[in-house]
């Protein structure tokens, strides 16, 4: 099996109030020719997809992006929430998201799903 490994892509990042989400985008297109040209089993992505519990509006459309692109390109997406996402926000509409190859895991409960 061949799987694309990301972790702390930080979305919606901002450093000396400079919004780094531009070059987040142009960073998440070259991910997205990687998938096409390694054509992974799976990408997994372990942690911190956000730079913070509550992302602005523009990190959520930018990740929205990305996971849709994948989806698209038939790549399942398995994802775990990190120190900086709120694992209950990272899980919302996650029961939608499953049927469609995006699994997000926020919080563990104890046992695997």
């Amino acid at each position: 099996m061949r799987f694309l490994h990301l972790s702390d892509l930080h979305i919606g990042k901002r450093v000396n109030e400079y919004s780094m989400t531009e070059d987040q985008r142009f960073i998440l297109r070259q991910i997205l020719g990687l998938a096409e040209d390694t054509r992974p089993d799976a990408v997994l992505i372990a942690g911190d997809l956000y730079d913070r519990s509550v992302p602005p509006g523009e990190a959520v459309g930018l990740l929205d992006d990305f996971l849709t692109e994948l989806c698209a390109r038939g790549v399942p997406v398995f994802a775990v929430s990190g120190n900086h996402d709120s694992p209950e926000r990272l899980e919302f509409g996650s029961r939608i998201m499953r049927k469609n190859g995006v699994v997000l895991a926020g919080a563990f409960r104890g046992r695997p799903d």
